[in-house]
């Protein structure tokens, strides 16, 4: 038994845990892989606040809705921007290390921002810092490394604690409150820049006992990805172009403006046969500097960032639907959260703003931690027999293959229909397939060449609980 069981151990889930260990110790974490098997500790990007000189949280707030092509939920996107910038200057002055130039904070510049608005630490290793900032700070963390969540315990739709699976072993843990903060799905893709971790059980999981799934449709890919002849993805960071690096085709010739926003920029890139990031144009003393840790990485793989044209591709990157939950993460069912890349709060819309993901963790942490501390006196812990039957959660390598062929960045309605004809199950792909079939129009991420238009019908959520698939006006 505990207070609260935190499923995941990237950004969202250790940043509740330190905020909760004000209230009690009694926190365990599991995760399936490790603390270095999260999205977040991979996150080269950086954290967007509105800390500058020349930038406010309104810059932030228009620069956040511009991206999400109208369909983001204005009011918790006015609380990102405003907490967000708050908690990020807490970090400061508890002396995370963000990076700086001349004793000033240094901003970099990514896709969609009107202002150098993006912090980093370590150059590109913002993600990797600041996990292992906060798990320094939760020395006594109770973390179950290698376990995986097979089942929640719920019983008239609220929460008890959850089922896992350790080794051989498999048993329960009663708990107050339950936090999914398990990160995203777009790890099913075979074509994808996160880790093997990122394949959205948690998400099944969560709708089989009752919560709604919504947007599953919105899936953002990354423009810049180079793809290694060892089946390594070298995610490269925004940051580059938002300096001045340039894309270039087979012809030799740039054909988008680098500093547009990733759905954009990805449409552009998949349009064209081959694709290449150069880099040569800048100083070469700030790539060494800034970009020391890519430079390495592709001076292993045989490029010199300084000087050679690097082919890349895109990949699925982040999850912009999910588990639906307000900004603190609570969802349908009582006592359960969901928080970070698994949960839908609809900030970013059809279409993330650059580095606003590291900031929606935090926030959302934040947030659910407070939500958590109101009620930790009303809440006992109880114990409630377990279903036997656990779902299957597993996904299929053909499933997958699917997915990566037909639901890539420039979708058909055909082909989609073709697609969910050759899923094997009742799965997170199915769900994401029938979305993306349902939306008739192109808007943000999701671009459809047979209704390659916006389309005002279509101004809203699409959301499925308990097999019904409904559509929510926004």
């Amino acid at each position: 038994m505990t207070d609260v069981v935190i499923v995941g151990t990237g950004l969202a889930g250790l940043f509740c845990a330190y905020r909760l260990s004000r209230i009690t110790k009694n926190i365990i974490l599991i995760t399936k892989g490790n603390l270095k098997l999260s999205n977040s500790y991979w996150a080269q990007g950086g954290i967007a606040a509105a800390l500058s000189n020349d930038d406010s949280v309104e810059k932030h707030y228009n620069d956040t809705i511009k991206s999400g092509d109208e369909l983001c939920d204005e009011a918790n996107v006015k609380k990102l921007v405003q907490i967000g910038r708050e908690i990020v200057y807490e970090l400061l002055t508890d002396n995370f290390p963000f990076d700086r130039e001349d004793d000033e904070l240094s901003f970099s510049m990514e896709g969609g921002h009107s202002v150098k608005r993006v912090l980093h630490s370590g150059g590109i290793q913002t993600g990797k810092n600041i996990i292992e900032f906060l798990y320094r700070k939760l020395y006594d963390l109770n973390v179950l490394e290698n376990t995986k969540l097979l089942d929640l315990i719920v019983k008239d739709n609220r929460v008890f604690g959850v089922v896992v699976q350790r080794d051989n072993e498999i048993f329960s843990i009663y708990s107050k409150f339950v936090v999914l903060a398990s990160g995203g799905a777009s790890g099913l893709y075979l074509r994808s820049s996160n880790p093997w971790t990122s394949t959205g059980e948690v998400m099944f999981i969560a709708y089989k006992n009752g919560a709604t799934l919504e947007n599953l449709e919105f899936i953002q890919f990354h423009p810049t990805v180079f793809f290694a002849p060892d089946n390594s993805r070298i995610l490269i960071t925004e940051a580059l172009r938002g300096d001045g690096a340039i894309l270039l085709n087979e012809k030799n010739e740039r054909f988008v403006d680098e500093k547009s926003t990733r759905d954009k920029v990805s449409r552009e890139v998949a349009l064209q046969k081959e694709v290449y990031l150069y880099a040569g144009n800048l100083n070469r003393d700030i790539i060494l500097q800034k970009y020391y840790y890519l430079y390495n990485i592709l001076k292993f793989y045989g490029y010199d960032l300084t000087k050679d044209k690097i082919p890349i591709k895109p990949a699925a990157h982040y999850f912009i639907g999910g588990i639906k939950a307000e900004l603190n993460g609570r969802t349908d069912i009582e006592n359960l959260y969901a928080i970070g890349e698994c949960a839908s709060t609809r900030v970013h819309g059809a279409n993330r703003l650059a580095s606003n993901s590291l900031l929606e963790c935090i926030v959302m942490a934040h947030l659910c931690s407070i939500d958590i501390s109101n009620n930790f006196n009303k809440v006992k812990i109880k114990e409630v027999e377990p279903k036997r039957d656990f779902h299957d959660i597993r996904i299929s390598l053909e499933d997958r293959k699917i997915l990566d062929e037909f639901c890539f960045v420039i979708r058909d309605g055909e082909e989609l229909k073709n697609a969910i004809e050759k899923i094997s199950s009742e799965n997170l792909i199915k769900f994401i397939l029938n979305f993306a079939l349902l939306r008739e129009e192109s808007r943000g991420v999701h671009y459809r060449k047979d209704f390659p238009n916006k389309n005002e019908k279509f101004l809203g959520y699409f959301r499925i609980k308990n097999g019904e698939i409904i559509f929510h006006k926004k």
